[in-house]
């Protein structure tokens, strides 16, 4: 077993050597749902600022609300 692990591991952790590569730009975002992550996704959207406020005032009603 000892030796399919190494194997195992030895590729897994390899550089990718048949030369692919996606160069697509991304955005990282933490994970769950706050007031940064709303404001981030509404910059990367270049939305307006009432659309900033109605989203911020929906989340901030979406943590007062109790569990079911």
């Amino acid at each position: 077993m000892a030796e399919q692990d190494k194997i195992l591991h030895d590729l897994t952790q390899s550089d990718y050597k048949y030369g692919f590569i996606t160069d697509i730009e991304t955005d990282i975002i933490d994970i769950g749902l706050n007031e940064a992550v709303v404001r981030t996704i509404w910059e990367k959207k270049n939305e307006p600022d009432f659309m900033l406020d109605f989203r911020l005032d929906a989340f901030r009603k979406w943590q007062k609300m109790k569990m079911p």
